[in-house]
């Protein structure tokens, strides 16, 4: 019986998977029984491919081992499958034994490094290429961009540049991925620049370069610039679009950016998306549900950044219900397991004063990451289930440093000074960073077993890392000096700092109190009413209190009277 060779290749072709790999290898049998591999190259090739597809590269190895005959194909079907395999040791062993390498080859090895993040090996490779070109290029500048390097990639531009020879220079891949790293460093001349080189010499815009340069713009609160990149497109596409929008509700500018969605009569879920964001970054989330409503009015399949930044609008408006309706419609489509939606749902039903909600939805989650966890950590804390949250954060397998702060936050919370305290000490003797919100616990925390040395040190430690300035934290020390009688010394560290919001005056406020002070406490009332901060059931609390202690009992009921009638502060509440 005679072989179709043709045949044998196209069906090794269609062995794509792990299931497949029995298949393959009784006809890779097959054909060294009738001796085929000697003398067809591309029946062995066809091999190779299956082998790596199916995902044993130790039978490609072997195989690649015993071929009689190789070409460049082979060399570079080896080497691109241990890219892809993350061996990227062995695919540069490889790469350094093949006697002929071409530009395929030296492609492969630079962009696989640059992808994997190893950039010095992927610039010492680049730099020994006989013959550069666009996609050894484009894989450099995009590797240097993509892995926190943005200066770097610039520099390699300009490199590229500089050579009137070199055709890749107006690769509009490279020109947007340029362009992307002085968005990230606000190098807006060089941006600029580019621009100005893309128009001479007339580099046609597609999707990738214009949606690039109008974010570069957006960002810069440059619309003219952006809206006018739109204008040179023949036939604008929704992620053009979808940038300009971006870009007016960067600067606010929520009726420009409805305009440009309006011009849409089927808007697609990415520029649905886009609006809702805007909307919701610029606290107009009324606007985000009406286009959440379209969306689904309309049958717009939503997806996770739909559910993420409606969520989000739940959360800053307390619409429980929407939560609700959002979470029946996740179960509804097969997605609450999706960890983003389920982290949003979760953080949701807690802002929405629905703890329960958010315990029964995370009981039910089959899978769990760090983002979930450190949700739930705070959940835990903030309805007084301390001891869950302690569970959680001990059998967490990777702890991030939001686990670390939310734990020591929840503990000081819940009156567990000493254990919070114990937390930061582990954190300091594992070098780890930590916020504001961690530092004002900690000190809250020293307040709590009137630790006046250990705050201030704590303090010390929030002066060397530029938080001194901090409301949190500065009024955290002041609650830490009047808790411990150095009403003085918090007096003196309250007049100094910024004072945006009641938070500062009530703990300043409630010292005066609770020392004894009740005139100055009435005093600092005043000058807070003089500033328009609105006073709250914890001044008032300080107020009646102060009253008390100086026995002002036609005050006190005075105030009494202003709390329930003026400022409608429920004193049952």
């Amino acid at each position: 019986m005679d072989l179709d060779l043709h045949s044998c290749a196209r069906l090794l072709q269609s062995f794509n998977t792990h299931q497949w790999i029995q298949q393959g290898r009784q006809l890779h049998l097959f054909f060294l029984k009738r001796g085929v591999l000697s003398s067809a190259l591309t029946i062995g090739n066809r091999l190779l491919q299956m082998y790596i597809r199916c995902g044993h590269m130790t039978d490609a190895h072997k195989l690649f081992d015993e071929m009689t005959q190789r070409n460049c194909f082979t060399w570079n079907t080896m080497i691109e499958g241990y890219m892809k395999s993350g061996i990227k040791e062995k695919s540069l062993e490889l790469f350094d034994l093949m006697p002929h390498k071409n530009s395929f080859s030296w492609n492969l090895v630079v962009s696989g490094f640059a992808k994997a993040g190893e950039l010095e090996i992927s610039r010492a490779l680049f730099n020994k290429m006989p013959m550069k070109n666009g996609i050894a290029w484009n894989s450099m500048i995009h590797g240097y961009a993509r892995n926190g390097h943005p200066r770097e990639a610039v520099r390699m531009f300009k490199e590229l540049s500089s050579d009137p020879y070199e055709e890749s220079r107006g690769d509009t891949f490279v020109l947007a991925t340029v362009i992307g790293a002085c968005t990230d460093l606000a190098f807006l001349d060089c941006g600029k620049q580019i621009h100005s080189r893309i128009i001479i010499d007339e580099v046609k815009f597609d999707s990738v370069l214009a949606s690039s340069l109008i974010n570069f713009y957006g960002k810069s609160s440059n619309m003219d610039s952006a809206s006018h990149v739109l204008t040179m497109m023949q036939d604008p596409d929704d992620f053009s679009l979808s940038a300009l929008i971006s870009g007016y509700a960067n600067c606010g500018r929520m009726e420009d950016a409805r305009r440009i969605f309006d011009t849409k009569n089927d808007p697609c879920v990415v520029l649905c998306n886009t609006m809702i964001a805007g909307y919701v970054a610029n606290d107009e989330g009324n606007e985000a549900l009406v286009i959440f409503n379209k969306m689904r009015k309309n049958g717009i399949q939503q997806d996770s950044s739909t559910f993420a930044s409606v969520l989000s609008t739940c959360s800053s408006l307390g619409i429980q219900e929407y939560c609700r309706q959002m979470h029946a419609h996740a179960f509804k489509f097969g997605i609450i397991d999706d960890l983003v939606i389920a982290s949003a749902l979760v953080d949701t039903y807690a802002k929405c004063r629905s703890p329960n909600n958010a315990c029964k939805l995370f009981r039910e989650l089959k899978v769990h990451d760090t983002i979930l966890l450190n949700s739930m950590i705070t959940v835990y804390s903030n309805c007084g289930r301390i001891k869950d949250a302690k569970q959680i954060f001990e059998t967490m397998q990777t702890k991030s440093l939001i686990s670390w702060n939310s734990m020591i936050v929840g503990l000081s919370q819940n009156g567990c000074p000493i254990e919070a305290l114990d937390v930061f000490r582990k954190m300091n003797k594992m070098g780890l960073s930590t916020d504001k919100f961690s530092l004002a616990s900690v000190i809250s925390a020293c307040a709590s077993i009137s630790s006046l040395e250990l705050g201030e040190q704590v303090f010390a430690r929030a002066t060397v890392i530029g938080l001194e300035l901090d409301q949190i934290v500065s009024t955290s020390l002041i609650d830490l000096y009047c808790k411990c009688g150095f009403v003085e010394n918090g007096r003196k560290l309250f007049d100094q700092m910024r004072k945006s919001d009641e938070v500062s005056w009530n703990s300043m406020l409630m010292g005066y109190a609770t020392n004894g002070y009740g005139i100055e406490a009435l005093e600092l009332f005043n000058e807070m009413r003089c500033e328009s901060v609105v006073p709250t059931d914890v001044t008032f609390t300080g107020v009646l209190s102060a009253c008390d202690h100086c026995g002002l009992v036609e005050e006190g009921k005075k105030w009494f009277y202003t709390m329930k009638h003026d400022y409608h502060v429920d004193p049952w509440d």
